[in-house]
């Protein structure tokens, strides 16, 4: 063989491996626009459903999100004493995804879980930022409402039925709100940035145990590492307020107002803009 048919070989395999490594970066950017159309496509939806539909739906997630809650007051009624209380909190992480699942599969208006959906079209130029805080404001309300429902009814029949006590609310609020304003604040925004994680995730896969699977990994994250969802903690220190004299509405207001900020940033900021920025530059380079 030739030394020049040689080298017209070794052309030809060079051009073959750059033309590999262009396509497999223009199917990587045709993946990460899928998803992002994905999610935009989601959020535009829920804006076009009425109001009263998401308040409903809203105060239903309040609700069911509260079975986590529940699942956590009574692993700590049930190892309370028997195991270090650091070590019972950790555990947390087990059954702390349980609400979750039943919320987000169930397709419940849940705040954490909409906050980067609902942002997107708002970055996409398609929704004003009036419209995002009209919804944030009535999903909100109505997952505090449910939430509000839910400690308020666990807190009477817990006891009758020997779930747990009273005095487990109490600690497990107390628990929540054992920080300076600055580490809640922080910790909010990591678990609203998870939470955007997980609805990123979710619209990567239609595979009903993958989705299961990610629920479990993303909110059990939160509850073993203590992490701050509002929506949860609205249940666990309000649940707290009824049965604790040594905390006030303004301790329960105040926790709230960090919370619901910190997980509107992590939500929104961390993981829409960003994903949406990166989307964006991949469309100029392109």
């Amino acid at each position: 063989m030739s030394e020049e048919n040689q080298e017209q070989k070794k052309d030809q395999k060079r051009h073959q491996k750059e033309l590999e490594k262009e396509s497999n970066k223009v199917k990587g950017v045709n993946q990460y626009s899928d998803i992002l159309k994905r999610v935009i496509h989601e959020g535009e939806a829920i804006y076009k459903i009425k109001s009263k539909s998401i308040f409903l739906s809203a105060i239903i997630a309040g609700l069911e999100i509260g079975f986590s809650y529940l699942l956590v007051c009574m692993l700590y009624y049930l190892l309370g004493g028997k195991l270090n209380e650091e070590v019972i909190t950790k555990l947390f992480g087990v059954v702390y995804p349980v609400g979750f699942v039943l919320v987000i599969l169930g397709k419940s208006a849940l705040f954490t879980e909409q906050t980067s959906v609902l942002a997107l079209p708002v970055l996409n130029s398609q929704r004003s930022i009036w419209e995002l805080l009209r919804i944030w404001g009535i999903v909100v309300l109505g997952n505090l409402l449910g939430g509000i429902i839910f400690a308020s009814f666990i807190g009477w029949i817990a006891p009758y039925m020997n779930l747990f006590s009273q005095d487990t609310m109490v600690k497990i609020g107390t628990h929540v709100l054992e920080y300076d304003s600055w580490v809640l604040l922080v910790s909010a925004i990591t678990a609203g940035w998870l939470m955007g994680l997980l609805t990123w995730l979710m619209n990567s896969t239609t595979n009903t145990i993958a989705r299961v699977f990610l629920i479990f990994m993303i909110t059990g994250m939160i509850g073993f590492g203590g992490f701050h969802h509002s929506i949860v903690g609205n249940i666990e220190v309000f649940g707290a307020f009824l049965y604790a004299d040594h905390l006030s509405l303004w301790n329960y207001l105040w926790f709230l107002f960090l919370v619901l900020l910190g997980n509107g940033i992590g939500g929104s900021l961390v993981v829409g803009l960003f994903k949406y920025r990166i989307f964006a530059s991949n469309q100029e380079e392109a």
